[in-house]
């Protein structure tokens, strides 16, 4: 019986240990999708400016990405599984251009 206890106590912390572990990877991996989405969002904006010829600043909704077919329809954000909105803000700075999403959730 004693020898039951044992085994049965060693798997249960077992499977804590692997629980915890695979939910700090699905987080880091969740975070990491986020991070490549943002950057795919901006590389977008930057090629539409490019096509466009747009040389001041300016914001570029995703709604006119997606009509430009430089993105998906569907952007979850892989953080929240919301629907992802808003603008990338374009700046020119000596001329060069910064392309900026502010990922809602990822801290950067």
């Amino acid at each position: 019986l004693i020898e039951l206890i044992v085994t049965i106590t060693l798997i249960a912390v077992i499977s804590v240990t692997i629980g915890v572990s695979v939910s700090g990877m699905l987080a880091r991996q969740k975070e990491k999708d986020a991070e490549d989405m943002k950057a795919t969002i901006e590389s977008a904006a930057c090629v539409y400016v490019e096509i466009n010829d747009i040389s001041g600043n300016t914001s570029i909704s995703l709604d006119e990405l997606i009509n430009e077919g430089l993105l998906d329809k569907d952007l979850t954000n892989p953080l929240d599984d919301t629907t992802l909105s808003g603008s990338v803000d374009i700046t020119w700075n000596n001329g060069e251009k910064t392309c900026a999403y502010d990922f809602p959730g990822l801290d950067e």
